[in-house]
C-alpha cells in the first residue's frame, strides 16, 4: 500500500507529494483470479496530522481525485483490457486514513468483509476524513481514565463503512 502524508506539515508540499499517486501505474487483471493482485497493486492511503488537516478543504481533495480518475481512465483506455475498473474510496477511521482502490469490473462485489453503504458522492467521505478529531491518534486509554465516552464510541457495534463507488469504463 502506498501511504502519503504522514510526516509533512505544509499543504503545498503535501499536494506535490500526492502527485505521485495521481500518476502511479494501474494494474488491470485479466480474470477473477487477479482480484488479490489488483487489491494489492491498486491501493493507496492518505494520512494527515491534525495540523495538516486544518489546512485542507473538501475542494482540495475533490481536485486530487478528479486528477486520479482522469489518469486511471486514460490508463484503462490505453490498456489491452476488454473491461473497465471500479474505483472505490472510503475513510478508515481506525487507521485515520482516506483509502482508495481500483478493481476490475468483472468482480461481483467490493472486497469488504463487513457491511458497506455505497454513496454516489465523494464529498461526505472527504469531509469526514478532514474533520476527524483523532488524526494524531485515538485517545482510548486517556479517555477511559478520564471517564469520557470516547472509548465507548470505538467499542460499539460498527456502522456500515461508507464507500464512494464509481465506474471507469473501457469505452
Amino acid at each position: 500500500m502506498k501511504n502519503k502524508g504522514e510526516v509533512l506539515v505544509n499543504k503545498d508540499e503535501f499536494l506535490i507529494e500526492l502527485e505521485d499517486i495521481v500518476y502511479d501505474s494501474l494494474f488491470i487483471g485479466g480474470h477473477k483470479d487477479d482480484l488479490n493482485k489488483e487489491i494489492s497493486a491498486n491501493r493507496w492511503s492518505i494520512s494527515l496530522s491534525m495540523q495538516l488537516a486544518s489546512q485542507f478543504t473538501v475542494f482540495d481533495f475533490m481536485n486530487f481525485f478528479r486528477k486520479v480518475i482522469e489518469n486511471r481512465q486514460q490508463q484503462i483506455l490505453k490498456s489491452n483490457s476488454d473491461h473497465g475498473m471500479l474505483l472505490y474510496v472510503w475513510f478508515d477511521w481506525q487507521a485515520s486514513q482516506l483509502r482508495f482502490n481500483l478493481i476490475s469490473q468483472i468482480h461481483e462485489r467490493l472486497p469488504f468483509s463487513g457491511k458497506i453503504e455505497i454513496l454516489d458522492e465523494l464529498e461526505p467521505i472527504i469531509n469526514e476524513f478532514i474533520h476527524f478529531p483523532y488524526h494524531d491518534g485515538i485517545p482510548i486509554g486517556e479517555a477511559a481514565n478520564e471517564g469520557n465516552d470516547v472509548q465507548a464510541d470505538f467499542v460499539r457495534e460498527p456502522e456500515p463503512v461508507k464507500v464512494f463507488l464509481t465506474s471507469l469504463p473501457k469505452k
